[in-house]
């Protein structure tokens, strides 16, 4: 699925290929999102990092660590746990990709982790994504003129296939105090969905 046309993209491939045999060696539950899951739930569109929803158990997470840095990962191990354990995130790179972990902390998140399916990366190298119900859910979190193109774009790509109505289910917890986002993504409903 992937395209290498420069340094950035081969990177980019090489440390998505890492993360998914390392978690998949040890049955972790992840799936990409953000921008990459984007570009493989909609259409391309650069995105210079990886963005990775995971729920790995506490005890497993220095191992794991150990395991990337052994693959090539650039990360201060200490750093890393406290961020994942304390803030639900972190970061750290494969070579000049940066990759972002986020912890499944709001039901919106965890609903999008066990909803998600796999995809081959490449030969070889299947890889668990977050649905197109899910990306859009998350992106309404965010929010940016990027986020906004992207719902779009995931809408107009999965138009037959959209789950609307589970995506307003999901999106109700959040619905009363973000009225704008809420007539937002109505809005894109009957413009893009016709519903």
């Amino acid at each position: 699925m992937p395209v290498d046309d420069e340094p950035l993209g081969s990177e980019l491939i090489r440390a998505v290929e890492l993360l998914g045999e390392a978690f998949a060696g040890r049955a972790i539950n992840y799936a990409l999102l953000g921008g990459l899951a984007t570009t493989l739930r909609g259409r391309p569109r650069f995105t210079p990092d990886v963005d990775v929803l995971l729920d790995v158990p506490q005890l497993a997470l220095p191992s794991l660590l150990d395991e990337l840095i052994e693959r090539g990962f650039t990360l201060d191990r200490t750093a890393v746990i406290r961020q994942y354990l304390g803030q639900h995130m972190s970061a750290f790179h494969y070579g000049s990709v940066r990759i972002d972990w986020l912890k499944p902390m709001l039901p919106l998140y965890a609903h999008a982790l066990a909803n998600a399916s796999t995809l081959t990366w490449t030969p070889g190298h299947p890889i668990r994504v977050v649905k197109p119900e899910g990306i859009i859910l998350t992106k309404l979190l965010a929010f940016r003129p990027q986020d906004q193109a992207d719902i779009e774009t995931l809408l107009l790509a999965n138009r037959d296939d959209i789950d609307a109505n589970f995506v307003r289910r999901e999106w109700s917890a959040f619905a009363a105090g973000e009225a704008e986002r809420t007539a937002w993504l109505e809005g894109a409903f009957r413009r893009i969905l016709g519903r």
